[in-house]
Order: C-alpha cells, then structure tokens, then sequence
C-alpha cells in the first residue's frame, strides 16, 4: 500500500519540474529543459563550450548544441517523438462509471466505478489531486491531477511526458504512444514500465489539454498483474473528462435584511 503514495509523488514531481541536470564530457553540469533548450550552470564557463555530449544524472544521452539546443544522441529515442500513431477508435467512459471526481485547478475530472475503485484525496496536491485503488485485492492504482503550465498545444504535452520517460533510461522503457479521442477530447496516451525500489510496475495515462494547463490520469500496477488487468486499467483512464471545476468554501450570497418601514 505504500505505492499508493510514493509513487504519485516521485512520477509527478519528475513531469512537472520539466528539466534534468546533466553532466558534459568536459565534467560542466548543465540543465536541459522539456522544451528542447538548455543552459549551462557555471556561466564563468558558458561561451567556451561547444557543442558536446552529455548524460543526465539518469542515465539518458544527450547531444548539446551551440545554438543551446538538445536532443538525444540514442536515434531510437529521437523517433519515439515523431509519427505518433492515432486511435481512429472514438473512446468513451465505461457504462459503470458512475462516480465524478473533479479539479480544484481546472474543468476536468474522472468518471469511475465506485464498485471497482477507491477514491482518496491527496494529502499534498502538488503531486496528485486523488488517489484511485482497486476496491478488491487486484492491486491496481491510479493518480489524477491537473496543472495550470500553459501548454502550447497536445504535442507539447505529448513530448513531455515522452521526455518523462525517456529521461530514465536506467528505470523506465517507453512501450506504447499514440493520440485518442476520449469523451470527444483529443488525448495524448502512453504506456511504459518503470521500477521503483527495484519493483516494476507498468503504467497507463492518458493527458489533455485546458485552457490554462493540462489534466493528467494515471492508472498502474505491478508489471506481472498488468496483462489480466490492463482492461480494467484502461476503463479508469477512460474516464478522463471535462468537468466542472471543484470550488470549495464557497457561500451563498446572504441577501440584504429586509427593511420594515
């Protein structure tokens, strides 16, 4: 049961920061950014520096350019951003998700199956917004947030949370990618492995985009459970949708007291 909180925490932190330290041949500790960009950290040192190689602090190798640039030096990684294949298939939550969780950052929720899933809201909602887990022993998880960082568009979304993976060569391996329609959303979905505490869980997400941001569903488990219950893994992420936006402590506006003359 502890997964159900430090997985959520370790994942979405490394999402959200958006940015990797790396380190050059010349032994200069750079950062390199989600965007495509990148800036060294000694500055003393910065216009001596052409372009060069690198390896973040996670084991992903990288090429530098002068031009502040980056990408990655493995072909097959530079590929996995580009002919991202699309589901023609226009998907829809299940018919037994009955339940609504919805944002307090944005106008997007998760429809889910009360008698399948647990929903908990988290303790700190800089990492996750709400827990899932599998009412029965199935040991199935889920995490759902949203986020106001501006995106440019879903591809933007789509390359960060392939960078996400990608950036962690040495616990992570990309599987899946593509672009779906989801309650008439356009989404960006992704599968992959990662090990944490040298236990490997497989994941599924599915992100959109809002006007100020993006909404983002995860559903995982453990990778040797993840074939027999990967159909109950997807009805979750499924039920990423458009949702009103969660405001709390609100109150009614109190009319003025009547005046008897």
């Amino acid at each position: 049961m502890k997964y159900l909180f430090v997985l959520p925490m370790l994942i979405c932190y490394s999402f959200a920061d958006s940015q990797a330290l790396a380190m050059t041949k010349e032994k200069m500790e750079v950062a390199v950014f989600s965007e495509g960009n990148w800036e060294i950290r000694k500055i003393n040192a910065e216009f001596h520096l052409a372009q060069t190689t690198a390896i973040t602090e996670n084991g992903a190798q990288l090429i530098l350019y002068k031009d502040k640039t980056w990408t990655y030096a493995n072909s097959k990684d530079r590929e996995a951003f580009k002919n991202i294949p699309v589901n023609k298939q226009l998907l829809t939550k299940s018919p037994s998700a009955d339940s609504l969780v919805s944002s307090e950052r944005a106008d997007g929720g998760v429809y889910f199956d009360k008698k399948k899933w647990d929903a908990y809201e988290s303790d700190n909602i800089r990492f996750s917004e709400y827990h899932f887990v599998s009412s029965d022993d199935s040991k199935l998880y889920g995490y759902f947030y949203c986020i106001n960082s501006k995106k440019e568009n879903i591809e933007a979304i789509k390359n960060e949370a392939i960078g996400s993976v990608l950036n962690t060569p040495n616990i992570s391996t990309l599987k899946k990618t593509e672009y779906r329609t989801v309650n008439g959303l356009p989404m960006f979905h992704i599968n992959y492995s990662k090990k944490l505490d040298d236990r490997p869980f497989d994941f599924m997400d599915n992100y959109f985009q809002t006007t100020y941001g993006y909404c983002h569903l995860s559903a995982y488990t453990y990778s040797h459970l993840f074939a027999k219950n990967k159909e109950d893994l997807e009805k979750l992420i499924n039920g990423l949708s458009k949702a009103e936006k969660l405001r709390r402590n609100e109150q009614a506006l109190v009319p003025p007291p009547k005046i008897y003359k």
